[in-house]
């Protein structure tokens, strides 16, 4: 695989939303003593918390993937279906929306406040009819999400497979193959006037190659159709080497339980400092690890909330400047940060936060290196999120993807 020597990093953040009232991102804390937060009506709060449960609601993480069709294999993969079985999905999802959450019969897009039509389909499996549309409709303000939510509609086609739809998941649970399960997933929930020649070929077609295209990706048994950060990493990775770059893992048993600040832990908190301490690496030629940066982050001001956990977003800054990086602010636009790598710079970048827990981010916030640009143009990662990090930082990820997780619109970038 070729890549371009260009190269970036980007660093993801906290966001935090207290009383359906937006206030400053952590950055914006570093000036503010604890009377002016107890203001906003934080009188504790842990930045690296993540709450495993879902919203209030009971809805899901946002769906992992570089686009929508990998975003709903992955999804019902890590339901329990096999790859064969997710692409059968797949394969009628394919021929009746184009993999589009907000597509309508006819080829019109749904806008966020569309409300469906009888008679009329509409979204990844075209609910047609008001029987089912109203449900949805229903579901969706149940989850406080728009009609037109990807991971809304997976959990509610996931919800009628369970429900009236019941005879499809044991139906499906049962085939071997994708296009066998294409066929039972038509004939169980879709439905359509297609003929079962037509629906072997043309939907058990498309299950098949899907199959063939993301076997070697997507693994049975993977149990990454969301991300729960911290609650699902095991910390049993080392850090590792990909692509003569070094992914510093952050539950290495080398640093994972030396403290970052008085109230956490490298392992626990210590995802700045660990990014930074690969960006240093590679631009200095200097093996500088982790225990070397947040030792000095802590001692300078790079602690969220007097050490109760988390990095603010000045870890570029005070981090970078000790080890000779010069850190000049930009905002989060891809065509800025392109402009920065192409001067030999690297990128930091705010992401994640509560209700952006899309991988490789997390729900408490978490920072990640953006290592290398591939040659489709796609970028590769250095994620210190314990095993499932050192897997993150095996894949290539959608540029526009990795931004829209940056709401704060945040990012620096660090050169020599």
């Amino acid at each position: 695989m070729k890549y371009f020597t260009m190269r970036i990093r980007i660093v993801a953040g906290l966001f935090i939303l207290i009383a359906s009232t937006l206030i400053p991102a952590v950055d914006a804390f570093a000036t503010l003593n604890e009377a002016t937060l107890q203001s906003y009506g934080i009188s504790q709060y842990d930045p690296n918390f993540i709450d495993c449960s879902g919203d209030s609601a009971g809805a899901t993480a946002a769906p992992v993937g570089n686009d929508n069709i990998e975003k709903i294999l992955r999804y019902f993969v890590g339901k329990g279906l096999t790859l064969a079985q997710a692409a059968g999905i797949g394969g009628n999802i394919s021929r009746e929306s184009s993999y589009n959450p907000a597509k309508i019969q006819g080829g019109k897009i749904a806008p966020s406040n569309y409300i469906p039509v009888s008679g009329t389909g509409f979204g990844l499996v075209q609910w047609t009819f008001s029987d089912r549309q109203k449900p949805l409709e229903a579901f969706a303000a149940s989850q406080n999400k728009t009609i037109i939510d990807l991971g809304m509609q997976l959990d509610y086609i996931w919800k009628e497979m369970n429900s009236n739809r019941a005879g499809t998941l044991s139906d499906i649970q049962k085939t071997t193959t994708a296009d066998d399960a294409a066929y039972i997933f038509h004939k169980d929930f879709e439905g359509s006037a297609d003929t079962p020649a037509m629906v072997k070929a043309n939907r058990g077609g498309d299950a098949l190659a899907l199959y063939a295209k993301y076997k070697s990706i997507i693994p049975d048994g993977s149990t990454d159709s969301t991300t729960t950060g911290a609650c699902s990493g095991d910390g049993s990775a080392s850090t590792a080497g990909t692509d003569g770059f070094v992914v510093y893992n952050q539950d290495d048993a080398a640093w994972a339980k030396l403290p970052y600040g008085s109230a956490g832990t490298i392992g626990a908190g210590g995802c700045g400092p660990s990014a930074m301490a690969m960006i240093i690496t590679s631009l200095t030629g200097k093996k500088v690890t982790p225990a070397d940066t947040a030792a000095y982050g802590a001692a300078n001001g790079t602690l969220y909330l007097n050490g109760a956990g988390g990095s603010l977003h000045n870890v570029d800054s005070i981090i970078g400047s000790h080890w000779g990086l010069k850190s000049t602010r930009v905002d989060g636009s891809i065509a800025k940060i392109n402009a920065g790598l192409r001067a030999g710079g690297e990128v930091i970048v705010v992401g994640g936060g509560p209700g952006r827990a899309a991988a490789p981010f997390t729900l408490g916030g978490h920072f990640i290196v953006i290592r290398a640009i591939a040659a489709d143009g796609k970028w590769l990662i250095g994620d210190s999120n314990g095993s499932k990090g050192q897997d993150n930082s095996k894949k290539e990820w959608d540029p526009a993807f990795i931004m829209s997780e940056d709401s704060s619109g945040y990012a620096a970038i660090l050169t020599k």
